[in-house]
């Protein structure tokens, strides 16, 4: 029984040593300095412009599709900010229809094309 509580006693001993030491460790090492990171650049997509006439449009998912002067198909899907205008005012989505000349201003991400602006011309 004896030797039992000695050896409680010295592992005890131990143990608070060692804590009452680590603060004291932890007080004498440097603090690393704090690392910021620059902030990270994002280069802006392209915008571009194109001019052409819808070849389809499908009203529920707000797409439409616009064939260039060179034959080539753009697909836009809108976004909440892409606006239509209409002789220099804002219309709706729905005044857009197959057949319509337009102008759209997209931004350009990837291969996706987010229009900006499309007025009807």
């Amino acid at each position: 029984m004896k030797k039992l509580l000695f050896v409680s006693a010295i592992v005890s001993g131990l143990s608070s040593n060692a804590f009452a030491e680590a603060p004291a460790k932890e007080a004498a090492k440097p603090a690393a300095p704090a690392v910021v990171e620059p902030a990270k650049v994002v280069p802006s997509e392209a915008m571009v412009e194109i001019e052409g006439t819808i070849v389809k449009l499908v009203a529920r998912k707000k797409e439409i599709y616009v064939k260039d002067a060179a034959g080539k198909k753009h697909e836009f899907y809108f976004t909440d900010k892409t606006t239509v205008t209409s002789a220099g005012a804002p219309v709706e989505f729905s005044a857009l229809k197959e057949g319509a000349s337009v102008r759209v201003s997209a931004e350009k991400h990837g291969k996706r094309l987010t229009p900006v602006s499309v007025e009807i011309r």
